[in-house]
């Protein structure tokens, strides 16, 4: 309306008749406009006529990141929460059909919002885990993706059951036949090959203690144990000899206090660390006194 009506100053009616085999320029130059722009519009959705997949409107895109040793929490525009651990990095984007998450590095725990009509759909690896309001917990490993869900279910898919990219996508929902995770269970999620691996509610709230910022161990070796741990601190560390590597802690610690960690493995299990460089650490059994 507002083009008609700047059109309507630049050309004005005028009361004066015209002749009939002559149409009125005003009409002339709106019939001219309207069918630019179907041409316009017949142009922008070319992919529509020929049967190619349209491109989905993205409403919101954004990465979220933590460095080393940091953790963070993040409210996204629909309530949905995102806790990164150490070291992560997601990219979030919202269209009208969807909300796609993809994890680039590290892990993350999102509590969904519940949202029928665009599913949420987190891209780890080779997975898609998809979920509509729930939560649960994703790591991102050099090999595999580990799956705890903490509430309600989702379902589990690989790359290869999608033909096209994500904003592509006609029909945005997995199937209901795909493998499902239920809350209390943890998955390992490989190529075309996932499964349940447990269900102990102890060994889920250790692997859950991130988000408390508390590390807890409960028989892992100490070699496993600063595998971890080296997640959130630049330091490095190796190991006087076999036994030391194999030796097995338990215990809580703080993901923010590597020092007070260092201190109760000399105290506890009797390990003394040695500062080798700026960022290495020897770890050894403390020699015994006569």
């Amino acid at each position: 309306m507002e083009s008609l009506s700047q059109l309507s100053e630049l050309f004005p009616h005028k009361p004066q008749p015209v002749p009939s085999n002559k149409a009125p320029i005003f009409a002339w130059a709106a019939s001219f406009i309207f069918a630019s722009l179907i041409s316009v519009g017949l142009w922008l959705n070319a992919d529509i006529f020929f049967g190619q997949d349209t491109i989905q409107v993205v409403q919101f895109n954004s990465d979220y990141e933590t460095k080393i040793g940091e953790q963070s929490t993040f409210f996204l525009q629909d309530k949905t929460r995102i806790k990164l651990n150490t070291n992560s990095l997601v990219r979030v984007t919202y269209t009208d059909k969807q909300r796609v998450f993809e994890l680039l590095r590290g892990e993350m725990h999102v509590v969904v919002a519940h949202n029928k009509r665009k599913p949420l759909s987190v891209y780890a690896g080779a997975n898609i885990i998809q979920a509509v309001g729930t939560a649960f917990n994703v790591e991102l490993g050099s090999e595999e993706v580990e799956l705890i869900v903490t509430d309600g279910k989702v379902l589990v898919s690989d790359l290869n059951s999608q033909s096209v990219a994500p904003l592509k996508l006609k029909n945005v929902y997995l199937s209901p036949k795909s493998f499902a995770v239920s809350k209390g269970q943890k998955a390992q999620l490989k190529a075309r090959n996932t499964s349940i691996i447990g269900s102990d509610k102890g060994k889920l709230a250790s692997d859950l203690a991130w988000q408390q910022g508390n590390l807890i161990f409960r028989g892992e070796s100490l070699f496993d144990a600063m595998q971890e741990v080296s997640r959130y601190t630049n330091y490095q560390f190796d190991f006087g000899d076999e036994d030391t590597k194999s030796l097995q802690i338990a215990g809580l610690f703080k993901t923010s206090d590597i020092s007070g960690l260092l201190a109760a493995l000399e105290t506890n299990f009797n390990v003394v660390f040695k500062k080798m460089s700026s960022n290495k650490i020897r770890l050894s059994k403390k020699p015994l006194t006569e």
